[in-house]
């Protein structure tokens, strides 16, 4: 083999390694927070959870030795106070898991999470939320990752 053909071999090996690793870095799960409140004071704060194709986000309840199930952690909001709970748009599928020998559910694409408030001090309203949640892709799973978020609550007249 020649230098040139070895040095070529090389570089390219090298690109293939950056690029998985690059790869692996990226988050599967990208979320993206709607917070809606009218001039009555009831409003709602949705999360949308943007799944990349081939991945799947757990549901919310999943059985003991299984993966970590998504939760929503809205604890530090301030201003506001829930009136329900974390409601997701559509039904999460239920799936036999190989990779944890177990029947669990996850949603394999978009969903979206909403949550309904009322403000009770509107200089203060704000949505803080901690989101910790697990994705696979069916061979392999990230780990356990926390999300936080922080957005305002700005009432509409």
């Amino acid at each position: 083999m020649s230098l040139k053909k070895l040095t070529i071999s090389i570089v390219m090996l090298l690109a293939g390694i950056m690029s998985a690793l690059a790869a692996q870095g990226d988050n599967p799960v990208r979320w993206r927070t709607i917070v809606k409140a009218g001039a009555d004071g009831n409003g709602t704060v949705t999360f949308r959870a943007l799944i990349s194709p081939g991945w799947h986000l757990y549901g919310l309840e999943l059985p003991e030795g299984g993966p970590k199930a998504t939760n929503f952690d809205l604890a530090g909001s301030k201003g506001v106070k829930f009136t329900g709970k974390v409601k997701p748009a559509r039904t999460a599928l239920s799936v036999e898991d190989p990779l944890f020998g177990m029947t669990l559910s996850w949603w394999d694409s978009n969903v979206e999470f909403t949550v309904p408030f009322r403000v009770t001090d509107p200089a203060e309203a704000r949505i803080i939320c901690k989101i910790s949640y697990m994705a696979c892709d069916g061979s392999s799973c990230r780990p356990p990752i926390t999300e936080n978020i922080s957005a305002p609550v700005k009432i509409t007249k």
